[in-house]
C-alpha cells in the first residue's frame, strides 16, 4: 500500500555561478567580496537573500554609520521575499543583528540549515556571529552537528576550519591542529584554518615553528581582505615571543598597518601590538598617533565592547585621556540600560576592563589590576580570540608587578607557561626577573620599577 510522504521543505532554485563565487569568497575571507556581492545584485536585483546578506556584511562591520544602509538592505529583501526564495532565515538574522541580538542572528542561520545542510554561507555567518558574540560552546557545538553534510564537498575544507578554530578555542588544541591542517590541505585558500593553526602553533609554545611556518606560506592569504593583516599579526607574536622585536616593527610597518585602515580589527592589530611591545621595554615612536586620530572618530559607535577595548588602547597609548574617559562613559551608560547583547557584555566585563586599562596608563597599578581582575572571569564574552584577549592577560601582570604584588604575578605567570608547554618569551623573560625566594621589600620595589622604566628600541 502506498506510503505517506514525508513534508518537504521549500527549496530554492539552483544557485547562480556569482552567488558560489560569492560564497566561496565569503569562506576565503577574499578581498573581492564586496565586488562580488555589488556584481551579484546587478545580476539578480531581485534577490532577496543577496540584499540581505549584504545587510550581514555591514552589520558584521561594527561602524555606527554603517547602519542606516544596513536597514535599507533588510527593507529592500523583505519586500522582494517570497515564501520559497530561501531568504527567511538570512532576513531574521538581519534583523536580529540590527536589534542587538547577534546569537539570535547566528540561531537563524543555522535554523537554515535544517533546511538545507549544505548552506556554506549560513553556516559561515553563524560561526562569525558566535565569534563577535564570544560563544565558543555555541561556535564548537555548531561546527559539530553541521560539518558532516559538506564531506566530499567543496566547502568541507572551509567548515573544518571553523571547527579546527572553535577546538582550539576550547582548548582542544591537539585536535584543534590536525584538523587545521586536514581543512588547509583540502582548501588551500582557507585563510581562517591557516589562522586557527597558528593559534595552535601559538597556544603551544612553538614560536619557532609558528614563524617559519607562516613565513613560508604568505602567499597562500594573499587574496585575503585585511584578515590577512591579522595573519601579520600572528607572524609578529612569534616574533615577539622569540624576542625580535627589530622584526615586529618592521612587520608592524609594512603589513599590518601598512593601510592605516579604520575596521576596528585593523585598529585592534595595531593597539594590542604597540602596547606589547611597550611592555617588553621597547620604544614605539609616534606610531600611536595615527591609531589614536581613526578611534577617536569612533568613540560614539557602540556597538561592540571589544572594539570599543582597542580603540581606548589606542587613544590612552597616545595620551587621549579624555577621549577615553568620553568611551568610558557612553559604555557605562550603556551597560546600566543592558538592553541589547553588547550592553550585557559591558556590564559584566567591558566597564571592569576598560577602567583598568585607564587606571593602568595613569599608573595607578594597584587599581588597574583589581579592576582587570574583576574582569578577568567573564572576558571571553567580548568576544575575539584567546590570542586577543591576551592582551588584558599581560596588562593584568603588568600591573600586578609595576603594584608590587609579586607572588600573585608570579603565579599567574607559571600558570602561563605550564599552559604553553613550558614556552612562553612574555613568562620566561619576567619569571627570569622575579627568580628567587623570600625578596626583601626593597628587592621588591626596586625589581617593580625595573619593569615600568621603557628600554631602548630594539
Amino acid at each position: 500500500m502506498p506510503t505517506a510522504s514525508a513534508p518537504t521543505t521549500p527549496r530554492p532554485a539552483p544557485l547562480p555561478s556569482a552567488w558560489e563565487g560569492l560564497v566561496e569568497a565569503v569562506l576565503a575571507h577574499d578581498g573581492r567580496v564586496p565586488e562580488l556581492i555589488g556584481g551579484l545584485l546587478a545580476r539578480h536585483p531581485d534577490d532577496s537573500r543577496a540584499h540581505a546578506v549584504k545587510g550581514l556584511m555591514l552589520v558584521l562591520l561594527a561602524r555606527a554609520e554603517l547602519v542606516g544602509e544596513a536597514r535599507r538592505c533588510l527593507a529592500v529583501a523583505d519586500r522582494l521575499a517570497t515564501a520559497d526564495d530561501g531568504a527567511g532565515a538570512y532576513r531574521a538574522a538581519l534583523r536580529a543583528w540590527l536589534e542587538g541580538a547577534p546569537l539570535a542572528a547566528a540561531r537563524h542561520l543555522e535554523a537554515r540549515l535544517a533546511a538545507d545542510p549544505t548552506d556554506a554561507l549560513a553556516f559561515k555567518l553563524a560561526h562569525q556571529s558566535r565569534f563577535m558574540a564570544g560563544d565558543v560552546p555555541g561556535m564548537l557545538a555548531s561546527a559539530g552537528r553541521h560539518g558532516a553534510a559538506h564531506a566530499g564537498l567543496p566547502t568541507e575544507g572551509y567548515v573544518l576550519g571553523c571547527l579546527a578554530f572553535a577546538l582550539e578555542e576550547s582548548g582542544e588544541t591537539a585536535r584543534a591542529e590536525a584538523v587545521g591542517r586536514r581543512a588547509i590541505a583540502l582548501a588551500p585558500r582557507d585563510a581562517w584554518g591557516r589562522h586557527a593553526v597558528a593559534h595552535c602553533l601559538e597556544m603551544t609554545g612553538r614560536a619557532d615553528e609558528g614563524a617559519a611556518w607562516l613565513s613560508a606560506t604568505t602567499d597562500t592569504w594573499r587574496h585575503c581582505t585585511n584578515f590577512s593583516f591579522h595573519i601579520y599579526w600572528h607572524l609578529a607574536l612569534f616574533h615577539l615571543d622569540q624576542g625580535r622585536t627589530d622584526a615586529v616593527l618592521a612587520l608592524y610597518d609594512t603589513e599590518i598597518r601598512a593601510t592605516r585602515a579604520d575596521d576596528y580589527r585593523d585598529l585592534a592589530n595595531g593597539a594590542s601590538m604597540l602596547a606589547r611591545l611597550e611592555f617588553e621595554g621597547v620604544d614605539v615612536g609616534d606610531r600611536w598617533e595615527e591609531l589614536a586620530e581613526l578611534s577617536a572618530r569612533r568613540v560614539d559607535d557602540r556597538r561592540l565592547v571589544f572594539a570599543d577595548l582597542h580603540y581606548a588602547t589606542a587613544l590612552l597609548g597616545a595620551g587621549a585621556d579624555a577621549d577615553a574617559e568620553a568611551l568610558a562613559g557612553r559604555m557605562l551608560a550603556d551597560a546600566a540600560r543592558g538592553a541589547t547583547h553588547d550592553a550585557r557584555v559591558a556590564a559584566a566585563a567591558g566597564v571592569a576592563a576598560l577602567e583598568g586599562l585607564i587606571a593602568f596608563h595613569a599608573g595607578r597599578y594597584g587599581e588597574a589590576a583589581r579592576r582587570l581582575l574583576a574582569a578577568r572571569p567573564q572576558l571571553p564574552q567580548i568576544g575575539g580570540s584567546i590570542a586577543q584577549r591576551d592582551l588584558f592577560e599581560q596588562m593584568l601582570i603588568e600591573s600586578l608587578i609595576r603594584s608590587g604584588d609579586l607572588s600573585r604575578a608570579e603565579t599567574l605567570l607559571r600558570e602561563r607557561l605550564v599552559r604553553r608547554g613550558g614556552h612562553n618569551g612574555f613568562a620566561a623573560r619576567r619569571l627570569a626577573r622575579l627568580a628567587g625566594e623570600g625578596r626583601p621589600a626593597g628587592r621588591v620595589a626596586a625589581l617593580a620599577m625595573t619593569m615600568v622604566a621603557p628600554a631602548a628600541a630594539h
